[in-house]
Formats: C-alpha cells, structure tokens, sequence
C-alpha cells in the first residue's frame, strides 16, 4: 500500500428530491483513499455508502465540494471525459451481477473492450485473460443463466478488470451469495488488491469488512470512523 492518495473526496454534498421531498444523502463528506489499500465502507440502508461509490465510480455527480483523483479534480459536469476517467480508470461490481442475459459469458466480458474501440484479437486475448484469473475460461461460452450466482460474479469481476484499471468498486459484492461462495469472492478481491489494484466494498456484513485493511463508517451522510481493518 502507498502513502499517497488516489482518491479524496472533500465536503461533498449531495441531495435528492427538491422541496418537502428533498433527501441528504452526502452532507459534506471527506473522505480519502490511498494506492494499493482494500477498504470497506459500512452504513445502514440510506446512509449514503452507495451514493458514495457511485461519485467515485463517476456515475454520479454531487451538489458541491471536490473529488480529487491522483491529485487531479475530476469534472464531473464534462459528460466526454467523465466518461473517458470511467472507462479507463474504475471497474465496478454490483450486487446481482448485472450481466447481459442474452450475451455469453465472453462477450459480456468484452464489453468494456468494445466501447473503449479495442481491436478484436486484443478483446480475446484480454478476455480470455481475465477469465483465465478468475478460474472461469472454459465457461467462456456458458450464458449467465447457466452458470451458478458464484460464477456469475467472477465473470462480473472479469468484466470490471478486463481493462485493468487502477480502483475496483464493489457494491454489496457479496450480498446475493452463500457464505461459502461470498469467501472465494472475497480472496478474489484481495488477490487484486495484492497485484497493486485499490479495492473499495461497501458492505453490510461485518465478516467481510473485517478482511479489509480498513473500515469506513458512514451515518446520515457523513463519516463517524475511519478505523483499521482486520484480517487480510
């Protein structure tokens, strides 16, 4: 893990809704993350955590503050090169998956490889990399609905890392899975972490949590801790 800061988020602010319908959901975070560190970010349902990773994942803008990324402010008002900062620099994994039903496990990994107008020998190979990694290559031309919710993940963690990039987002990565099948999906995370990936969970279960080098805690829109972590 580096010292230096990949990502600092500083009194961002964010609201839903507008007059009696109006929500807080960031009121002034700052929050900051650093190379190489794998942190879980833990709240209850409508604490902002999810709202949180989606700024940093470039999917969402915020009302006010700032959003540094290696030092650099990320214009989040400039849809062309946020675009361009998502593509290349943050894979995301959510909850259920969200693979292309109709697309085979190949294809729905190449995805990624597609938009950013890589040429289809370098899509193979950087596919059947990533699935290579993740322990699924001869699932390559399996769709989702014929793999189990295990399976599924890996090759929505294949999608996120295809393009290598530098920070893995997971949302509730483990939550749709068994116990069993959520641990592998967490040694597979600190894998990436070990190759120099910086990884960021947000998570309801302590367990996982607790296997990050860090725990942030967020209530009502702020941080209340930003403790050490476990395990590794």
């Amino acid at each position: 893990m580096s010292d230096k800061y990949i990502i600092e988020i500083k009194d961002v602010h964010k609201t839903f809704g507008k007059k009696e319908g109006k929500v807080e959901a960031l009121r002034g975070i700052d929050i900051s993350f650093r190379e190489g560190e794998m942190t879980a970010v833990m709240g209850k349902s409508g604490s902002g955590k999810s709202t949180l990773l989606n700024i940093i994942g470039g999917i969402m803008s915020f009302d006010s503050g700032k959003y540094l990324y290696k030092g650099k402010e990320v214009n989040l008002k400039k849809q062309s090169e946020l675009t361009k900062f998502r593509r290349k620099e943050i894979g995301f994994v959510v909850q259920y998956f969200a693979l292309v039903d109709d697309l085979n496990v190949f294809q729905n990994v190449a995805l990624p490889l597609k938009y950013m107008g890589i040429s289809r020998r370098n899509i193979k190979k950087k596919v059947m990399d990533a699935l290579t990694e993740l322990g699924i290559r001869d699932k390559a031309k399996a769709y989702p609905y014929e793999l189990s919710g295990g399976q599924q993940q890996r090759a929505a963690i294949a999608r996120a890392i295809v393009k290598d990039p530098a920070v893995v987002l997971a949302d509730e990565p483990t939550g749709a899975l068994d116990e069993a099948t959520g641990d592998s999906v967490q040694n597979i995370f600190r894998e990436l972490n070990n190759k120099g990936k910086t990884v960021i969970i947000v998570t309801h279960d302590e367990k996982v949590a607790q296997r990050c080098d860090r725990i942030v805690r967020i209530k009502d829109g702020i941080v209340v801790d930003c403790g050490g972590g476990g395990i590794s």
